[in-house]
This record gives structure tokens, sequence and C-alpha cells, in this order.
């Protein structure tokens, strides 16, 4: 049987038990050892299907297994794909109330293994990685960026990469800080201080004393939007080592 998105859309809804008639022949246990198992979480109780494989709904029907429903205990899913191993994206829409105008839809973009299940529990989980025919767990995969998703040691990488480019960037700061010097230690200097990640703070050079200048902090801003602030600032002058604030640029 043929099943459109419409059909699809309409699994979602409840009428998962019609989904058996979408369904394509029993697959041979040597078949599935080739294909990945993706089965949706029912998160909300309203139903939970995959929708596109690949950017595509068409022929994602005759994909669809009966497998997939509890296949994780004390979770609740819903019958899955089979898709043949690789990188994937994968689309899911899951309802959080009656009615298709109530259901989302969820990415996910992972390198899916053969033999294996993957258990799409929305969009900031982790994905439960199970072995698809004994059902124990081997690991999971991990959110990060644009809707990927990546293992333990992939994910460690990352973070690596991140702590790398963390500390390039902070040194870069400080040489160029020590560059700008001779502008940062002159009365009226426009100054500014990121000492966290989100606000910046804005100030001008009032006097000077050894390694030391007195800035009069005049404002503070988000990072990302300069016109919001953040409740609670109010002026105040301070020293400080010139080292530790940089020209605002």
């Amino acid at each position: 049987m043929r099943c459109s998105t419409v059909t699809i859309r309409c699994l979602i809804v409840g009428l998962g038990l019609a989904m058996l008639g979408c369904t394509t022949p029993p697959i041979s246990h040597e078949q599935l050892k080739n294909l990945a198992l993706l089965t949706p979480q029912d998160l909300y109780g309203n139903g939970a299907a995959v929708t596109e494989i690949d950017g595509k709904s068409k022929g994602v029907a005759q994909q669809m297994t009966i497998e997939g429903p509890d296949i994780l205990p004390g979770v609740k899913t819903r019958p899955g794909v089979n898709v043949l191993p690789g990188r994937r994206m994968i689309q899911v829409y899951v309802c959080y109330a009656g009615g298709a105008q109530n259901c989302i839809s969820d990415t996910y973009i992972f390198d899916a293994k053969p033999g294996l299940a993957y258990v799409l529990r929305g969009s900031e989980q982790n994905i439960v990685v199970l072995d698809r025919f004994q059902k124990l767990v081997q690991g999971s995969l991990h959110p990060i960026a644009h809707h990927e998703f990546v293992s333990d040691q992939e994910l460690e990488t990352v973070r690596r990469q991140e702590l790398t480019a963390a500390a390039d960037a902070g040194i870069a700061v400080m040489e160029q800080r020590k560059r700008d010097q001779i502008f940062i230690r002159k009365v009226g200097a426009l100054v500014c201080q990121e000492p966290g990640r989100d606000i910046i703070y804005v100030g001008y050079v009032e006097n000077l004393a050894g390694d030391k200048i007195q800035i009069r902090i005049a404002d503070a801003h988000f990072k990302r939007n300069p016109n919001l602030h953040p409740s609670g600032f109010s002026p105040s002058t301070v020293w400080d080592s010139s080292i530790q604030w940089g020209l605002c640029r």
C-alpha cells in the first residue's frame, strides 16, 4: 500500500495502527543486519513518526517497520523506519496535543550504523543507541550545533577544539591589548572590558598611576545587543591594570 505524506501526518495524530498497512513485507534477519533502525520517542503521548529521510518524504512509508515500540524500557516509542547505513538527516514530527496543528518537527543529523537501533528523543536530548536484536544499550549520540549528533569520542574532539579555539582567542586578545597600551594609557581613551561572554563594560580613562588606570565605567550592555543593558548596573569608578582593558572596537 502506497502512503502519501498526508497519510503519514494522520498516523502522527492518532492512527498509528494504520501504519501497519503501509509497511513492506517482513525483512529477513540477514537483511536487517545491514540496516539501521530509527525509532522516535512519543514525548507527549500524542503520536510521533519519522516523516522525512535526507530531506525527502517520498519513500518513507516503504521504509516503515513495526519494530520500535517499547524498544527502550521505560520510554514510550513508536514504530520506526529502516535506513541504509551512512550519514542521515531525519525529520520527526511529535505531537504535544491532539490535532495536526499541535505537532512540531525535530531534525537529527548523524551517522547511522548497520545492526543498531537509534531512539530519537528530542532535538536537545541524547540519541540512545542499542543493538537492534538484543536490545542492549551501546551508548549515546550527543547533540551539538546545527542538529548534529556525535559519539562520545567525537564529542570529546569537539570540546577539545572549542577549548583550543577559546585559548587561542584569549591569547590574541592579550596580544592586541599589549600592542594597544600606548593608546589605552591615555586620559580620555574609550576602553572596554568583556569579563564573561555576554556583557561588555564601557568606560573612559580618567587618570594614570604606575601600571594602573582609573576608569569611569559609564555603560554596560549585552554583547549581542548593545541596546540592552543588564539590570542593576550603575556607573562607577575603578582602578585596574591597563592590560585588563582594551580599546573599544
